[in-house]
């Protein structure tokens, strides 16, 4: 079993996917049972593949559906007020 200091040092170091099988098994395990990285490296892991799903279907993705959207001159003018607003209320 390895260590909290290791999971942690081995998941921001490597990319999991690329890491060995067997120590992407005994990463998961350690994450699994240990109380005090457990949800974190949990997330972390979760994010690793959550990168590596979008990275291969990233060429699939071809989202056009809000390519046409514009805001009208209106809500360009208050948007604009109110980000100045909120500037000058710092």
């Amino acid at each position: 079993m390895f260590t909290c200091k290791q999971v942690s040092d081995s998941l921001n170091k490597a990319h999991f996917h690329s890491l060995p099988k067997w120590k992407q098994c005994m990463i998961k395990l350690h994450v699994k049972f240990c109380t005090f990285c457990g949800k974190y490296n949990t997330q972390v892991i979760e994010n690793h593949e959550m990168c590596q799903h979008f990275r291969q279907n990233e060429s699939k993705v071809n989202d056009t559906r809000f390519s046409e959207e514009t805001l009208n001159e209106s809500n360009k003018s208050a948007l604009k007020a109110k980000i100045q607003e909120i500037i000058e209320s710092k």
